[in-house]
Parts: structure tokens; C-alpha cells; sequence
């Protein structure tokens, strides 16, 4: 896959956790498949993770447990 930044090295595969909000909580998908490109950082998400992630947040994939983490805000550091 070619980096839509133009850049000339092709996009590497690999799996990544992210973090995605549902309803204003934070849910995490693990193992997702994810390009990105070794010169620019730039991210793509194929199709088949797109409607992966889409599943999820719909609420059609059941849990597999418990995520806790603290959250900042930014607008908070910088009064």
C-alpha cells in the first residue's frame, strides 16, 4: 500500500491498539490491522478494520472485559 502523503516507501502492516470513544467512554480494540508509513508516520486503516471498529462501536461485538485508565484533558493543562 502506498502512503497517501506520496511518499515513496510502500506502507508497512502491522497491529496496533487503539482507542476509540462510544457513547463518551473510552473503548480499546486490540491486534488491529493498521498500515503506516516508515518515512511519515502517516496511519491507514483498511476496510476489513474499518468495519471491524464500526461493529464494535455499534455495540455488535461483545466485550472482552474491562479497560481503566486516567484521563486528561488538555484544555485543563494549560489555564
Amino acid at each position: 500500500m502506498q502512503c497517501p502523503n506520496g511518499c515513496s516507501i510502500p506502507m508497512e502492516k502491522i497491529k496496533e491498539d487503539k482507542i476509540f470513544h462510544r457513547n463518551g467512554e473510552p473503548i480499546v480494540v486490540t491486534d488491529l490491522t493498521m498500515y503506516v508509513c516508515p518515512n511519515c508516520g502517516q496511519e491507514s486503516m483498511p476496510l476489513s478494520s474499518a468495519r471491524l471498529v464500526e461493529d464494535v462501536l455499534n455495540g455488535k461485538i461483545k466485550s472482552a472485559g474491562k479497560f481503566v485508565a486516567e484521563k486528561y484533558e488538555t484544555s485543563d493543562l494549560f489555564v
